[in-house]
């Protein structure tokens, strides 16, 4: 409890406004993990917008960039299972991950800060969850939301902004609350259709 009142008395002007951003992100995402993959990336996707704003008045470059290929990335998978009723190739998951990778390592050039840890992390927990978003199987898709929420509920709090953190633990509950669902409507689906059969 101290921790959280601490942080909150280290937040800058700046700070609050990236914190409040966060916090309509927060909304937007947590309603989109209780859908399925076609609602979960419209809704999502414009969670994203207000993220990229967070990180922008936090001054977190490294999570910016991310966050800017993740916008991307959501626009074009939407845009693939709309128009096209498909995952987006491969090639193209794989050109995303380069160049968000490529972005980070010019940040990390320009600002010398190769050694600084928790710059790689946004772009690992982003590596995982754009491979496995792009899965048909709803159950890896919810996965790896659970460990790309699990995995900035980590970095949030290696800065100790405490609305961020505040957000990646309710989203971590989302994301839970989201594969459970799935669980029991995939239970559910089997047992009709074991009934189905037996009669």
């Amino acid at each position: 409890m101290d921790f959280i009142v601490d942080a909150f008395k280290d937040l800058s002007p700046m700070l609050w406004v990236s914190q409040i951003c966060g916090l309509i992100g927060l909304v937007i995402i947590f309603i989109s993990y209780l859908f399925k993959k076609k609602k979960f990336l419209m809704i999502g996707t414009a969670s994203f917008i207000f993220f990229i704003l967070e990180q922008a008045f936090a001054t977190l470059y490294s999570n910016l960039i991310v966050s800017s290929v993740c916008l991307i990335r959501n626009l074009l998978m939407l845009i693939f299972l709309l128009k096209k009723n498909k995952e987006l190739p491969k090639y193209i998951v794989y050109s995303l991950i380069g160049v968000m990778w490529l972005g980070i390592i010019i940040y990390m050039a320009i600002t010398n800060t190769f050694t600084v840890y928790d710059n790689y992390l946004p772009p690992l927990i982003v590596t995982m969850s754009t491979i496995t978003q792009n899965f048909k199987n709803e159950f890896v898709v919810k996965i790896g939301a659970l460990l790309h929420e699990s995995g900035f509920l980590v970095y949030y709090l290696i800065y100790r902004l405490p609305f961020s953190i505040f957000r990646q633990a309710i989203l971590v509950i989302a994301t839970l609350i989201g594969l459970i669902i799935l669980i029991v409507r995939y239970i559910k689906d089997r047992k009709d259709r074991i009934e189905e059969e037996t009669f």
